[in-house]
């Protein structure tokens, strides 16, 4: 591995374009620095790795995403050149902090990176963390979905929690950092379980367990009060039984869905209320949907 270099990828397009992949690319753990220029119609998104063998991994990736994208959102593949290239450590170590700032997400929660400082009200409950160069703050339409759910949730449930799909685990942090005393979170991505570790560390929350598993074989060992599967429409279907297995019955269990674009939520809810769930809320960012569910009651 060469320390003095990154490997890049560079998806050019124009704007309309680049700002629907720019949302659709988070839902596959891909996080763009975005740059757009309307007046000129350029859309220019980077991704950044440290090693080789990564940058080849996220261009497949990226590719095959954007095949499958190409019939689900409409983009036109003509209008989309992705290249590959690289680029010198010192000259990208300070440009891409432009692109992550403080923010509040919900009532209570405030995601910040480490470079920045923030005045926080009394009822603030602030989380630092670093996006790196491929994860993201929290501010995505799936994951600020599943916070602000979370935020409200977490004022009565305080037991058990899993989170499916952690990638940097910002929603297990977030759950620790609002009161929820036992968490269990994983990640089919072993990097994206190393990032989430080093986060958790860093932010003191010694209350949660990462693990590099698989969905499609989870068996969990024990129900949980609350569960957030952040995940692939098409994943979390084929999943269903895993998930609702996965909660504790009764009335005060609850389960939230996310990763799920507006037009999929439809077959996602049929097919969760088909096991025995129904929809309580629908919250609705960008082109994403998030889906807070409980057990229908007889």
């Amino acid at each position: 591995m060469n320390d003095e270099k990154l490997y890049s990828i560079t998806i050019l397009t124009d704007a309309e374009t680049g700002s629907t992949i720019n949302e659709l690319l988070p839902a596959v753990d891909i996080y763009p620095s975005s740059y757009f220029d309307c007046e000129d119609n350029i859309a220019r998104l980077s991704l950044y790795y440290e090693t080789a063998k990564e940058a080849s991994d996220s261009l497949r990736l990226v590719k095959q995403s954007l095949t499958e994208w190409s019939e689900l959102a409409g983009i036109d593949l003509s209008r989309v050149e992705v290249t590959e290239g690289d680029l010198l450590k010192e000259d990208w170590s300070e440009k891409w902090k432009e692109f992550f700032h403080a923010e509040k997400i919900s009532d209570r929660l405030v995601i910040k990176p480490s470079w920045e400082s923030y005045q926080a009200s009394p009822e603030d409950i602030v989380i630092e963390i670093d996006p790196g160069m491929s994860f993201g703050t929290g501010n995505h339409g799936t994951t600020r979905g599943c916070l602000q759910l979370l935020d409200k949730l977490s004022l009565d449930i305080k037991g058990t929690f899993l989170d499916m799909g952690c990638g940097s685990g910002i929603l297990s942090m977030a759950a620790s950092k609002l009161g929820i005393k036992e968490i269990d979170a994983f990640d089919y991505d072993e990097n994206s379980v190393l990032i989430a570790k080093e986060n958790i560390s860093l932010a003191g929350c010694e209350n949660i367990n990462a693990v590099v598993a698989n969905l499609y074989e989870f068996k969990p060992a024990k129900k949980y009060d609350l569960v957030i599967a952040n995940i692939l429409a098409s994943v979390l279907i084929d999943n269903v039984s895993i998930i609702v297995g996965s909660l504790k019955p009764g009335d005060c269990t609850r389960l939230v869905l996310s990763g799920i674009l507006h037009e999929q939520f439809p077959k996602v809810q049929e097919t969760f209320e088909y096991e025995g769930l129904v929809l309580v809320e629908h919250v609705k960012i960008d082109k994403w949907s998030t889906g807070l569910f409980k057990f229908l009651k007889l």
